[in-house]
């Protein structure tokens, strides 16, 4: 899709018609809007990709949580008697603390705030509309 529009010139634009200049600011509206929409869209898609990876952190971090707490409560049952259950409680452990690094990363990879560079492009436009509108 073509962006580009016409430039026109100081003089060009002080030469036309109100009903010209008005189609001449709904066309290049309706330019900024495509624009807008598909910058937009194409940063979705950049922060799609980052949550779909910290959902996997995430998900493997839960799982691998789980089996965690499951191999502690072995051993912590296993460590009434005083056998040989220590195996068991360090195995729970470092499935834990991976678990829990996992946990982190995917909450870290996680995006802080949505569209960032579509909301300041948004801002930036507003203010040189009003500027120009002035």
């Amino acid at each position: 899709m073509d962006l580009e529009s016409e430039r026109l010139e100081r003089s060009q634009l002080e030469s036309l018609s109100t009903a010209e200049l008005i189609r001449h600011a709904l066309t290049e509206s309706r330019l900024l809007v495509r624009a807008e929409l598909l910058h937009a869209k194409k940063e979705l898609r950049d922060e799609m990709k980052a949550a779909r990876t910290a959902g996997i952190f995430i998900g493997a971090g839960a799982v691998l949580s789980l089996i965690a707490l499951s191999c502690l409560f072995v051993g912590a049952g296993l460590a009434i008697p005083l056998g040989e259950p220590w195996n068991v409680l360090l195995l729970g452990v470092v499935v834990l603390a991976i678990s829990g690094l996992l946990l982190f990363l995917g909450v870290k990879r996680l995006p802080k705030k949505p569209l960032p560079h579509t909301q300041e492009r948004l801002k930036m436009d507003f203010q040189l509309t009003r500027e120009t509108l002035q």
